[in-house]
């Protein structure tokens, strides 16, 4: 009886899950559009650790596991264009918790990016990154503008060219002439990307992989344990996280800011003391009291929770830019040569910001490219606060269809970014796609027409640490594109071209967690070789 009992209880959530995905596969049919099936998906808490002791579905025969692929939240990463290509570029992803209109039509994406009043993040992307505090990701409406209008001053020019002093130097102290696979490389750009966030935005110079007398772990360990765990952090994070859980660095970082102790010893601005300002600026302006309901600075934890974001956008979506970077410039050499002409004729050791960032158009190109292969944030969703249209496009034709609250559009972009629209050379690594040759000889950025590249997002949610994050990049490629050619490193008796071959197929073989990162780093490796002309 009391097996009864137990299989009666046990079978109970099962049935409503499946009532829940009927009903949801019923609603799907109405849109007519096509639908991928799947029992579970990065919604489900407890799937996620579960998730990887079922991966034999994969090789159940007929297309049973098809399914697996969808269940995480980065599988359009390692999807590419292989379902739009197969299905088309809208379909919908239909499990029991959700129905996901899966889109890479530029019209759609626009659309739902623009008005963010009406299109806001689903709780379960919105509240990733929130259990340090709410932040720019996880608030909308006027609280969201509270804290884009704090926060948005601290990426000012002369933060600007505080992150391209500290780049390039931390850039030229780097001494690369050996071989690096693909893993190791990612740690140089780990430590190097950390440097100069930790510089340019809390004005602290420490060594990043020193451990401190009385603890245990380094920062860059400690931010590394948090990285390569924030997506189960970020599912059970219920509670807020406490003082004892952050790495030691940040929690002095924490400290500095609830004293208000901004300024640093070489009085250099920072992401840190411009933040604080504004938000000193606005309590002075109305007080301590909320003003018509409305509170207009940002509480303490909501700056911790704001210097958490910078943390994590600032370092981990720069380092696999970088990681990726000069990798795919050893597999083109063509394309390395291209970007050498630009910096040995514009670029030197001692270069300004105002006077040099503006003209590396190629290396800026570079970058684009980059972030074409490896986005940042590869499959972002809306839910409308009303019943919404969208634009969609199949094979008869544009039309509509009716979003209604509770169904979410997922940009793919990498079915955009991938797609056929951008050329025969789509797959192709080709930064100068986006240049284009102006009436006075010069060189622009562009991104071409008709096709959709959503990197850093878009509207007014576009990632406020877009410029931080190209200057950066520029900087240090600039830097070490002066000083190094980059080669792939061949196996045994392999030829030039198939070491540049299997690099590629190993960079090609991704995985997300924050950011693109390689499956298998060790299998490929790259050598930078000191320029003759240095």
């Amino acid at each position: 009886m009391l097996l009864g009992l137990f299989i009666g209880l046990f079978s109970i959530p099962i049935i409503l899950r499946l009532v829940r995905w009927f009903n949801n596969y019923q609603e799907a049919l109405g849109l007519g559009l096509p639908i991928v099936l799947t029992p579970f998906s990065e919604e489900d808490a407890w799937w996620l650790p579960l998730r990887p002791l079922f991966a034999w579905v994969q090789n159940l025969p007929f297309g049973l596991g098809s399914w697996y692929l969808y269940s995480e939240f980065g599988w359009s990463l390692v999807d590419g264009r292989k379902t739009t290509t197969r299905i088309g570029d809208n379909f919908i992803l239909c499990s029991p918790n959700s129905i996901q209109i899966i889109t890479c039509h530029s019209p759609a994406v626009l659309q739902t990016a623009r008005d963010h009043s009406k299109w806001r993040i689903p709780p379960a992307q919105s509240q990733v990154f929130a259990f340090f505090g709410p932040n720019l990701t996880s608030t909308h409406g006027a609280e969201w503008n509270r804290h884009r209008r704090i926060t948005g001053p601290a990426f000012n020019e002369r933060a600007m060219d505080e992150v391209w002093r500290e780049s390039c130097k931390r850039a030229a102290a780097l001494h690369l002439d050996k071989p690096y696979t693909l893993g190791s490389f990612r740690i140089t750009c780990d430590l190097l990307a950390m440097q100069i966030l930790t510089a340019v935005g809390f004005g602290q110079q420490a060594e990043l992989n020193k451990v401190h007398s009385g603890h245990k772990l380094s920062f860059m360990d400690s931010l590394s344990f948090i990285l390569k765990n924030i997506i189960l952090t970020a599912l059970f994070n219920s509670l807020k996280a406490p003082d004892w859980m952050l790495p030691s660095s940040l929690r002095r970082l924490k400290l500095c800011l609830v004293r208000n102790e901004t300024k640093s010893s070489t009085n250099r601005a920072t992401l840190l003391s411009a933040l604080v300002s504004a938000n000193e600026a606005a309590k002075s302006e109305v007080g301590d009291k909320p003003v018509q309901g409305s509170m207009k600075y940002l509480r303490e934890e909501e700056l911790w929770g704001n210097l958490f974001i910078f943390n994590l956008a600032g370092f981990e979506t720069t380092a696999s830019a970088l990681s990726y970077a000069l990798p795919y410039v050893a597999a083109y050499p063509e394309v390395q040569q291209w970007m050498m002409e630009e910096v040995d004729e514009l670029y030197t050791q001692d270069s300004e910001y105002a006077d040099t960032f503006p003209k590396l158009v190629r290396c800026l190109a570079w970058m684009h490219e980059v972030v074409r292969f490896a986005a940042p944030a590869p499959l972002l969703a809306r839910t409308p606060t009303s019943s919404r249209t969208i634009p969609i496009i199949t094979p008869e034709g544009e039309r509509e269809v009716v979003v209604r609250p509770g169904m979410q559009v997922a940009w793919h972009l990498y079915g955009g970014h991938l797609s056929p629209r951008w050329g025969s050379d789509a797959l192709d690594f080709n930064p100068k796609r986006f240049i284009v040759k102006n009436t006075d000889g010069t060189e622009s950025l562009q991104v071409p027409d008709g096709v959709l590249y959503f990197p850093w997002t878009g509207g007014p949610r576009i990632c406020p640490g877009q410029k931080f994050s190209q200057v950066e990049f520029v900087a240090v490629v600039a830097n070490l594109l002066s000083r190094y050619r980059v080669e792939p490193v061949a196996h045994g008796n392999e030829s030039e071209s198939e070491a540049r071959q299997r690099l590629l197929t190993v960079m090609n073989d991704k995985y997300f967690n924050i950011s693109a990162h390689f499956k298998r780093p060790e299998d490929a490796a790259v050598r930078l070789v000191p320029r003759n002309n240095n």
